[in-house]
């Protein structure tokens, strides 16, 4: 608010109060009482003419540069504040203005003063006060800078606190929707619906990479552009580095204040000034070391998405890529017909590359998808697996290998894969086995979930994979297999002793928390040592296991 408050009285404007008598009058007194508050106060005639500031006032002016001398007499208050464009100066000017003409005896407002290095707010009082049978107005300015801070710091707590118990609600919103049978597109329209209905955000929308990995492809939008939002990107999210984080690193990255980072390109800073937001978050969706996309909420205020509230927005992306593998496999494992693909990939990939410098044949036993890579768990043909890791540690794109089992001949090895066509074909929700590796070439077995486009996942497994080429698809109809036909193939499978010790310790309680009973004591049961309890036990688990995981079993 533009106004003089800094003006002090000269000693012939003075008055003295009749009654009292003495070498110090009252009107000292009362001058030293008001110089002494900390608030900022000043006395105008009927005529709003400053007739009377406090030290407060004049050190207010002194120490924030006001123009002209300090004892600023005679100025016009309320001219000062109508020449004013600040919206707060003039509901200043209309408030004195009812307190002069008597409309009310005194009139209060707060308002915004600050300064290039710091924030403040005051409140303003405007009250009538008679003296000598004249009216006076005593406007006063009080520095409520730590109230309000105060105060704000309370909204933003609740604005946090209330953010956390929506994504919370949402949490729970897309785990019930599960029981509904919904699709994997369901359920990233209500995470999107929902986020832009509330009045804390203004949109938001799922992104997820294309097949190829370069691009990227909108998958729901709700409240915004979507198109325009990628578009402003060129396709491209490395354009975009916070983008980039979050699909790699699986993270959640925020940015306030959009407008002023730099990283930020200027066609999405133009989208975001079209939507009247400034801030956004992107949150990944993923699950088991899987990300299927980002989530990009935008936000209406500057300085949204704190700790907290990132925090809950991480919980709602693993929620939601929970929901979406849940979705998937519930297609999968409900699908009366399942699509099997057949697909080579020439030497271009770094399993082929791995075979032929090794001169071997791999099948990979198993893959695990994760943040840092593909896991994968090679079973190695005609060649030690040392020899297999000791070019694999030359080989880029292959990192942490171990031997799992050695051989002259053969064995298993464990590596983790930076880059692999397997990951193309997973992250569309496929399951892929076997997988035979021979020098130069990959023979992958592939079965996708129903609905799948087969077309748009060919074109984008062989755009990625230039030598890659479909051999391949056909339709099968599902093997269903009762309960009682998989605990027959169990007993088949395991010895009497380990199925009898196997189902001992189940029974027994050896697996609960805390344990009910101990391996001695199952020993005990059937008459046997200690350590042979518990080989009988790991070698029942391991096949049991191998039920579970090895599709080669079933």
């Amino acid at each position: 608010m533009n106004a003089p408050h800094d003006n002090h009285s000269s000693a012939p404007e003075r008055s003295r109060v009749d009654g009292v008598s003495g070498s110090t009058p009252e009107r000292s007194l009362t001058e030293a009482g008001f110089d002494a508050l900390p608030t900022q106060v000043a006395i105008l005639n009927t005529d709003a003419e400053i007739v009377y500031t406090n030290q407060a006032w004049r050190r207010f002016g002194d120490e924030n540069g006001i123009q002209g001398p300090a004892h600023t007499l005679g100025v016009n208050y309320l001219q000062v504040c109508k020449s004013s464009d600040d919206d707060d100066a003039q509901t200043a000017v209309a408030g004195i203005e009812r307190v002069l003409r008597e409309d009310q005896d005194e009139f209060s407002f707060e308002y915004p003063c600050h300064g290039p290095d710091e924030q403040r707010w005051f409140t303003m009082r405007a009250i009538r006060f008679p003296f000598r049978d004249t009216e006076f107005v005593l406007v006063a300015h009080l520095n409520i800078t730590d109230r309000k801070e105060s105060e704000l710091r309370v909204a933003t707590q609740n604005d946090e606190i209330e953010t956390y118990n929506q994504v919370n609600t949402l949490v729970h919103d897309v785990v019930d929707s599960l029981l509904d049978g919904v699709t994997r597109d369901e359920v990233e329209s209500t995470v999107c619906d929902q986020l832009a209905s509330s009045h804390l955000y203004g949109s938001a929308l799922v992104v997820a990479p294309t097949l190829d990995g370069d691009g990227l492809s909108v998958r729901e939008a709700s409240n915004a552009d979507g198109d325009a939002w990628v578009d402003a990107l060129s396709g491209d999210r490395t354009t975009l580095p916070e983008l980039d984080t979050a699909l790699t690193d699986a993270t959640v990255e925020a940015v306030q204040y959009l407008h002023d980072v730099p990283s930020v390109p200027d066609g999405l800073k133009d989208v975001a000034l079209d939507g009247g937001y400034r801030s956004f978050a992107l949150i990944p969706i993923s699950y088991l070391g899987h990300t299927y996309g980002v989530l990009v909420v935008n936000a209406l205020r500057p300085e949204a998405f704190g700790e907290s509230e990132r925090h809950a927005f991480e919980v709602l992306g693993e929620t939601i890529g929970y929901a979406i593998n849940a979705v998937e496999n519930r297609r999968l494992l409900f699908a009366d017909t399942l699509t099997e693909l057949e697909l080579t990939v020439g030497a271009g990939s770094t399993l082929a590359g791995l075979a032929s410098a090794a001169e071997c044949t791999l099948d990979v036993d198993g893959v695990i998808p994760s943040p840092a890579g593909l896991h994968c768990y090679l079973r190695v043909r005609e060649a030690a697996p040392s020899n297999v890791v000791d070019h694999a540690e030359t080989t880029e794109g292959i990192e942490r290998t171990r031997i799992l089992e050695d051989g002259a001949t053969g064995g298993t090895v464990e590596c983790t894969l930076t880059e692999s066509p397997l990951r193309v074909l997973l992250d569309s929700g496929a399951t892929v086995s076997p997988v035979r590796v021979t020098p130069g070439s990959m023979h992958i077995h592939a079965v996708v979930p129903p609905e799948t486009d087969i077309r748009l996942l060919v074109e984008g497994f062989t755009m990625a994979h230039p030598s890659a080429e479909l051999v391949a698809k056909r339709e099968r109809d599902r093997t269903v297999r009762s309960v009682e036909g998989f605990r027959e193939h169990l007993r088949t499978t395991l010895t009497d002793r380990q199925r009898q010790v196997v189902e001992a310790a189940y029974r027994g309680g050896y697996f609960a928390q805390p344990r009910q009973s101990s391996g001695g004591e199952l020993a005990e049961t059937f008459d046997i040592a200690g350590p042979t309890f518990h080989q009988h036990l790991q070698a029942g688990l391991n096949k049991l296991t191998g039920l579970a995981f090895d599709e080669s079993r079933h």
